[in-house]
């Protein structure tokens, strides 16, 4: 049991790790940019945005994102298709409120 529940955990880590890799490929490939590419030297199910309480507010307002005070944003639950939704309203909210 405690090999599987070890195995389990390592796939997790590996999917988490490779989640935040592509949200870094994405950023560069679509958006010519590398703002969010420290996601990469993070670990564990949640990573912080730079975001100010303004941006936090739009992103969920405008754009149905929410992420916690402080710009805390579950990456472990986002799928490949969530990704450069996410990456574009983090830009929209950003450029604007900066």
């Amino acid at each position: 049991l405690e090999r599987e529940l070890l195995a389990d955990l390592d796939k997790m880590r590996c999917r988490v790790m490779s989640v935040r890799q592509e949200i870094a490929a994405i950023e560069q490939q679509d958006f010519g940019r590398d703002s969010l590419s420290y996601l990469t030297q993070q670990s564990g199910m949640f990573s912080l945005l730079p975001l100010n309480q303004t941006q936090e507010i739009a992103l969920t307002q405008e754009h149905g994102i929410h992420v916690v005070k402080g710009g805390r944003v579950n990456v472990a639950r986002l799928s490949s298709d969530d990704m450069p939704t996410l990456i574009r309203a983090f830009h929209a909210v950003t450029a604007k409120t900066a």
